[in-house]
C-alpha cells in the first residue's frame, strides 16, 4: 500500500549519522511541498529553520561544504540579489524600516547551507517527495478552498491568506504535480493526475488571472518533458476518469473566467466613465506610472525598498479618501527598479536566471530533463504572475523559490527517475550505504 512505502521511503530502518541526515532530508522535501497552498506561511519558516540548523551542523563539521562549480555560480546569482537589496536599504536612511527587509534575505542565503546538506545524502532520493508532495497538497488545497468558496470569500485563498499568492502557488506545484504522470505506481500517477487537476481548479478559484497566463505556458513545458518519458497505457477507466477531470476543471475554469471577465470589463468601462473611481486596474496603472517616475528620479541605485510606497503615494498625489495601503507596485520588475534601480533589475533578472543556469549546467541525462522542466515551471510561473502582481518580497514566496532552486541544483543530470515506490524498496540498502 501507498502509504507504506512512503513511511518506508523516509523512515530509513537503520540508525547512523548520515542516516539521520537523509531522513530528516527527506521529511523536510515532503513537508515543504505540501506547504505551498495549505500553509504558505510555512514554507518561510521552515526554510529559515532548516538554513539555522545547516550552518549549525557545518560549523560541528557533521557534513562537508560540498558545493560544485555550477552550484556555486547560481549561489552567487542569487546573493547578488541580496547584495543589491541590503545595498539599498543601507545606503538610503530610513532605519526603523529597512531591517525588515534586511531580515527578508536570510531565506535567500540558505542555498549555501542547505545545498551541501542535501549532498550529504544519496542522490536522487528527494525528487519523489517532492513531487508527490505537491500532488497530495494540491488534492487538500482544493478542499480547503472549497470551504472558502462556499462560505468565506468569492475567491480561494487556500492557506496563504492572499488570493494571488495562492494562485501562483496553486498553477506551479499542480504543475509539478504531473511531472509524475510517467511513474510505475498507480497510486503516485493517480496522485500525480489528481493534483494537477486540483491545482488547476484552485487557481481557477483564486480569480488571479494572472496565473491563468500561465497555464498555456505550463502546458508546453509539460508536453515537451513528458513526451521524452514512457507513459502507461490508458485504460477505459482511466480514460472516463480523464475525461471527467477535464470537463470538471472547463467548467469550473469558464464560470471563473467569466466573472473575471467581466470584472476586467467594468474596470476598462469605469476607467473613462468613472475617472475618479479606483478600481483594480486602475489602481494598477496609477501604482506603474509613479513607480516609473519614482525609478527615473534616481536610475541607478534606487529609493530604497522601505521607501518605495510612501514615494509612489507622494507621486501620486491622490487626496485622503482615495489612499490606497499596497505594499508593492504589482509588477516585480518595477518594484525593483524603484527600490535599487538599474542594480535592482540585474538583481531579479540574476535571480530568475538562477535555476534556468541550475537545470542547464548538468550532464544530459533524465536528470537534467527534469530539473530544466521544473527550471522552467518555476521561471514562467514568478515572471507571468510577477508582471502583475507580487514576485519576491512575500515570505512564502522567496521561500518556495529558493528551496526549488536549490532542489534543480542538487538533481543530477545523469540521476535515473525514482518513484516512492522505487525509494521505498531501496531503503535497506540506502541505510547500510550510508551508514558506510
Amino acid at each position: 500500500m501507498f502509504p507504506d512505502q512512503l513511511t518506508k521511503a523516509f523512515m530509513l530502518p537503520t540508525r547512523g549519522h548520515f542516516v539521520g541526515i537523509d531522513r530528516n532530508n527527506r521529511l523536510f522535501t515532503l513537508l515543504f511541498a505540501l506547504f505551498p497552498g495549505l500553509l504558505a506561511s510555512g514554507t518561510s519558516v521552515t526554510l529559515v529553520f532548516a538554513f539555522l540548523w545547516a550552518l549549525i551542523s557545518l560549523v560541528t563539521k557533521r557534513f562537508a561544504f560540498n558545493l560544485t562549480r555550477s552550484d556555486k555560480i547560481v549561489a552567487w546569482c542569487v546573493t547578488f540579489y541580496v547584495l543589491v537589496t541590503i545595498l539599498s536599504v543601507v545606503i538610503h536612511p530610513n532605519p526603523e524600516k529597512g531591517w525588515a527587509y534586511l531580515l527578508k534575505m536570510i531565506p535567500f542565503l540558505a542555498i549555501w547551507a542547505i545545498l551541501p546538506r542535501l549532498r550529504a545524502g544519496i542522490s536522487g532520493r528527494l525528487v519523489p517527495f517532492l513531487i508527490t508532495g505537491a500532488g497530495i497538497g494540491m488534492i487538500g488545497s482544493l478542499v480547503f478552498s472549497i470551504v472558502q468558496i462556499a462560505f468565506l470569500s468569492s475567491r480561494a485563498e487556500g492557506g496563504a491568506g492572499n488570493a494571488a499568492v495562492f494562485g501562483l502557488f496553486a498553477v506551479l506545484f499542480g504543475s509539478i504535480s504531473l511531472l509524475n504522470a510517467h511513474s510505475d505506481s498507480r497510486t503516485e500517477r493517480a496522485i500525480a493526475i489528481a493534483g494537477f487537476a486540483c491545482g488547476m481548479v484552485c487557481a481557477f478559484l483564486s480569480g488571479t488571472r494572472s496565473a491563468w497566463l500561465v497555464m498555456p505556458f505550463h502546458f508546453i513545458i509539460l508536453y515537451w518533458y513528458l513526451r521524452g518519458q514512457s507513459l502507461p497505457t490508458l485504460t477505459n477507466a482511466a480514460k472516463v476518469v480523464g475525461t471527467v477531470l477535464i470537463v470538471a476543471v472547463l467548467a469550473v475554469g469558464a464560470m471563473k473566467v467569466a466573472e473575471r471577465y467581466h470584472a476586467l470589463e467594468n474596470d476598462i468601462v469605469q476607467l473613462d466613465q468613472q475617472p475618479d473611481n479606483i478600481s483594480s486596474l486602475k489602481a494598477r496603472l496609477l501604482l506603474w506610472s509613479a513607480a516609473r517616475q519614482a525609478f527615473l528620479e534616481s536610475p541607478l541605485i534606487g529609493q530604497g525598498p522601505q521607501n518605495r510606497m510612501s514615494l509612489v503615494y507622494e507621486t501620486l498625489h491622490l487626496p485622503v479618501d482615495k489612499q490606497m495601503t499596497f505594499t508593492h507596485v504589482h509588477n516585480g520588475f518595477l518594484n525593483a527598479a524603484v527600490d535599487a534601480g538599474i542594480l535592482g533589475i540585474l538583481g531579479v533578472l540574476s535571480l530568475l536566471a538562477a535555476p534556468i543556469i541550475a537545470a542547464r549546467s548538468k550532464a544530459p541525462g533524465p536528470g537534467r530533463d527534469l530539473a530544466t522542466a521544473l527550471s522552467l515551471l518555476l521561471v514562467t510561473s514568478y515572471v507571468i504572475t510577477g508582471m502583475f502582481g507580487i514576485m519576491f518580497g512575500h515570505d512564502a514566496t522567496d521561500a518556495v523559490f529558493t528551496y526549488l532552486t536549490i532542489m534543480i541544483c542538487w538533481i543530477e543530470g545523469n540521476s535515473p527517475y525514482l518513484s516512492v515506490q522505487k525509494v521505498a524498496h531501496l531503503a535497506d540498502a540506502d541505510a547500510i550505504a550510508l551508514r558506510a
